[in-house]
């Protein structure tokens, strides 16, 4: 009976090692990024936000509910833009069966287009709650942008996201917010885990669609799901946003944790599309990334932004000192937030430009 656990045990071990855990790609692990320095206004900014997230873990914590907690979680989610002022019009879509919002505002062209994946971990998020992500796409790129309203876990799969990614990016290719209509630009973007979903794009599209992105970016994006990079461990304490439950997962053996994500997202961890580290990184779009040096994600965008390159990928990588996770949104209209979204905006005036 214990010689049968062993062999069961090793079995299992060697799975988790050969074909769950993906690649070791430490080799790409070299600083590689811009690296900007923080300011005055970050640190009461955080301070605010980082407050407001206290509350809503305690809530969840008094909820003692799987359930409960987790509709709590969404509804902050579904709240981060509720105090956005615009006159930017949103408007529900269906898009090759995906639910989807268009933020379209007056004069906008409708030919330059942005897809947009929201973050969440792919357990919470929505268009509404990335509604300022979205207005603030389309002031500066003067397009028009559709948010997608993924399918997410625990309810779907994993592929789930993945596939109405994919249906989306192939409809927007050809229907604007009017209708039926040819692309002439295409941004994809995302934060978080919509970050991930947007550079699984970038990669895919070369051979799933008619057309790949003019330009790509990624805010605080996740790569690999099999969680192997440096920083996963590294800054634990220091990523006040997701040190608490990706912090978690990071003190358990990679065997073992390669096992539970098989079994929490239904699909390979290592899988290219679940982790767009472990895809084809040549002849990508133009890629603008971002994340801050405090973040358990920084390792595997390093190592993302390190293996295009050497694949002959253009890729800019820019860091911010001291912010939190996806920063670009928490705090919004603040200090470093508002330097990173102009370096977006250089970014995309440059690189739809150089398309032309």
């Amino acid at each position: 009976m214990l010689l049968t656990i062993i062999v069961v045990l090793a079995v299992l071990y060697f799975i988790a090692t050969l074909y769950l855990s993906g690649p070791d790609l430490s080799m790409y692990d070299t600083p590689a990024a811009e690296v900007f320095e923080s300011h005055d206004a970050d640190e009461e900014a955080t301070k605010g936000f980082l407050s407001t997230i206290r509350e809503v873990r305690q809530s969840v914590k008094d909820g003692k509910s799987l359930k409960k907690g987790m509709r709590t979680i969404r509804k902050f989610a579904d709240e981060l833009s509720d105090d956005l002022e615009t006159d930017t019009l949103f408007h529900e879509v269906n898009a090759n069966g995906v639910r989807c919002e268009w933020a379209v505002r007056e004069g906008s062209n409708h030919q330059k287009r942005i897809l947009f994946l929201h973050g969440g971990a792919f357990l919470f998020g929505s268009p509404k709650g990335h509604r300022k992500f979205c207005d603030k796409l389309a002031k500066l790129t003067n397009g028009v942008v559709l948010s997608v309203d993924y399918r997410m876990l625990p309810e779907h799969k994993r592929g789930a996201s993945i596939e109405d990614s994919q249906q989306a990016y192939r409809w927007i290719l050809k229907n604007g917010p009017e209708g039926p209509s040819e692309v002439e630009k295409l941004v994809v973007a995302g934060d978080s885990a919509g970050g991930n979903l947007a550079l699984m794009l970038s990669a895919w599209s070369k051979q799933g669609a008619d057309k790949k992105p003019d330009a790509v970016v990624a805010f605080s994006p996740s790569t690999d799901m099999t969680l192997s990079s440096p920083t996963i461990v590294k800054h634990r304490r220091s990523d006040k946003i997701l040190g608490e439950g990706l912090g978690l997962l990071s003190k358990i053996p990679s065997p073992i944790r390669a096992w539970i994500g098989l079994a929490s997202m239904r699909i390979n961890p290592a899988n290219p599309l679940a982790s767009p580290l472990f895809q084809d990184l040549s002849n990508l779009a133009p890629t603008l990334i971002h994340a801050s040096t405090n973040e358990m994600l920084l390792g595997e965008a390093n190592r993302y932004v390190n293996k295009a390159r050497v694949s002959g990928s253009n890729i800019k990588f820019q860091i911010w000192k001291n912010q939190i996770h996806d920063w670009h949104l928490f705090n919004m209209g603040q200090g470093s937030a508002e330097e990173a979204w102009s370096e977006v905006n250089i970014f995309l005036k440059d690189t739809l430009q150089a398309t032309t």
